[in-house]
């Protein structure tokens, strides 16, 4: 802990007035580039006035811009312990671990500075964030809370919170805060649009699909090569073959006076194949979507200090070794639902598999709560069980470990209960974070009285609109025709494993043509597997106001519709390597 700064002396007043000339010589010097001449200049500031803050500020400030990161975090800690210690030195400090990517470090060094400056309200925002990306979600949107709370017109605090509130679901806050930065409209025009972009995604997943045009058309009048606001664009509008936003869009993508950073070319390739696939183009429509992929892929091409290179036989040789781990004798005894509030039912399948019109139908019954794609679950797992879980033989013995187990299930439950909180009349909470396929039986064996809900599809119809999808959560697989195909057969092959061994009262499986054609008796199957009363508002489940948060949020508010079954076929002649991966063949 600091002390409190007593009196400078009248010496030491002089001491500093003249290493404060000495600062601003070394900051003169560095912005023209002479880090030489900067760090003598400090240097000498430093012997002027030991100990003095500004002076060690500007020493590693020069450091850090001459690449030397430790000698600047060790002044910049004895900058942070001083007295009369700055809030500056915390953030500055907190930034040289940020680029290191220690944020871990970063967190614990913005917590001691809003400890010592506790009404900071910009510390609290970049907290906030890097909260979030943590995945504490829970705590961060309330350090963001705190954050607006003190600087209720900061900009940046505003956007963070909105955006944090955005992830959650709960669009009508982030609304709230994200009109009110809009309102004070930074200077800064990237700034602008991102909070437009953010404003468009809480529009379009409330299903106001027509404010949600509205943003990002304003975007692209700012700026016409926004690959987002294209992307965006696309996913709310519903295309002609004569729509001018087609034309507009292949022009920005041809012209060669136009340079287009590489995201954005992607983007807008997807925002066309969209485009193309509404004005039944079949050939256009797989023509940009495997250009757009085939940039997005490039990301995974080769290792990287950060990542390694996707290898579709590993990746599918990992989904189909898991079945090995989980065999039938584990399910014959599983955990019962306790009385510590509502029960557990995951939808697990492939993407576009129609998770969320099963979502949406579930959500609309008075006892559920639906909550999204959840990360919980994995996030749980990655942290007791190990991110590579299940691999070695050691694993055989987590899965037995019944202390492990409840671990799970209560970080599990207690988050879940944290970000969506259940009401009295809540008896069901969803989660529909698809890749759970994986987990399913970890699931059932954490997590008490949990229910299974796998969605399937067409393959086909399936791979196609996973294809034709840029998700923002990248799938990998997604972005080759072969290895989408390669992986489907991967995770059909284990969801075989699981409906062989995983006991029928706690595993059900939905198919999306049969849910489209014959609604009533598919929701009633569900709702009698789940153990819930029939509620007619299933039916109506397109009028039921909550945020869907997928690729699917603007199809799921238009009722049901049969246009996507077999809607393959056309595409037949484009889709060759992903017919042979699937290893089917067209008629």
């Amino acid at each position: 802990m600091t002390k409190a700064a007593s009196p400078s002396s009248f010496a030491e007043k002089r001491s500093r007035q003249k290493a404060d000339k000495l600062i601003q010589a070394a900051q003169s010097a560095l912005a023209s580039g002479n880090a030489a001449d900067a760090l003598a200049r400090a240097q000498q500031a430093m012997s002027t006035a030991p100990g003095y803050g500004p002076a060690l500020m500007m020493m590693a400030q020069i450091h850090r811009a001459t690449g030397n990161l430790n000698e600047a975090a060790q002044l910049l800690q004895s900058a942070c312990n001083l007295p009369d210690s700055k809030i500056d030195y915390f953030r500055e400090l907190a930034g040289i671990f940020a680029s290191a990517s220690r944020y871990d470090l970063v967190q614990q060094i913005l917590f001691a500075a809003i400890r010592k400056f506790p009404t900071h309200g910009q510390t609290y925002s970049d907290l906030g964030v890097y909260l979030i990306q943590s995945e504490h979600i829970t705590q961060g949107i309330t350090i963001l809370e705190k954050a607006v709370s003190f600087s209720p017109d900061n900009w940046q605090a505003l956007n963070n919170l909105g955006a944090a509130l955005l992830k959650v679901g709960r669009e009508k806050e982030a609304l709230e805060y994200l009109a009110r930065a809009e309102e004070i409209g930074p200077d800064d025009p990237e700034r602008r649009t991102s909070n437009l972009l953010q404003l468009g995604e809480a529009k379009r997943h409330m299903g106001d699909l027509e404010g949600a045009q509205e943003c990002f058309r304003k975007v692209i009048a700012q700026n016409p090569t926004s690959g987002r606001a294209w992307h965006d664009l696309a996913d709310v509008m519903k295309f002609e073959p004569d729509s001018p936003e087609i034309k507009m869009m292949n022009d920005i993508l041809n012209d060669t006076d136009i340079v287009l950073q590489k995201v954005d070319r992607e983007m807008i390739g997807f925002a066309l194949g969209k485009a193309y696939i509404d004005s039944k183009d079949p050939k256009q429509a797989i023509h940009h979507l495997d250009a757009a992929n085939a940039l997005r892929r490039q990301d995974f091409a080769e290792n990287t200090p950060t990542q390694k290179a996707y290898d579709s036989k590993i990746a599918c040789g990992r989904v189909r070794a898991i079945a090995d781990y989980f065999p039938a004798e584990l399910f014959k005894d599983l955990p019962q639902q306790d009385d510590n509030g509502p029960a557990h039912a995951f939808i697990v399948g492939m993407p576009r598999c129609g998770s969320t019109l099963t979502e949406q139908i579930l959500g609309s019954h008075p006892e559920t709560l639906a909550t999204g794609e959840l990360r919980t679950f994995p996030k749980f797992k990655d942290r007791l069980f190990g991110t590579l879980f299940p691999s070695q033989p050691e694993d055989h013995d987590k899965i037995g470990n019944s202390a492990l187990l409840a671990e799970l299930a209560k970080s599990y439950r207690e988050e879940v209960h944290a970000m969506y909180p259940p009401t009295p009349a809540t008896k069901l909470i969803i989660d529909k974070m698809l890749g759970n396929f994986s987990w399913v039986g970890l699931i059932l064996l954490s997590v008490p009285g949990a229910k299974i809900i796998h969605c399937r599809r067409n393959p086909v119809d399936t791979c196609l609109s996973c294809y034709s999808k840029r998700f923002a959560n990248l799938q990998v697989y997604t972005c080759n025709q072969t290895e989408l195909g390669e992986f489907y057969r991967a995770y059909e092959d284990l969801m075989t494993h699981w409906r062989a061994v995983l006991p029928k009262d706690q595993f059900i499986e939905i198919n999306y043509e049969d849910l489209v054609t014959n609604i009533e008796p598919e929701a009633r199957r569900l709702i009698d597997f789940l153990g819930l009363p029939w509620d007619g508002a299933m039916l109506d489940f397109h009028k039921t106001e909550r945020s869907v948060r997928t690729a699917s949020a603007a199809q799921v508010r238009q009722g049901l519709y049969q246009t996507s079954v077999e809607r393959w076929k056309p595409y037949a002649p484009y889709i060759k390597p992903l017919l042979k991966a699937l290893g089917i063949k067209p008629d």
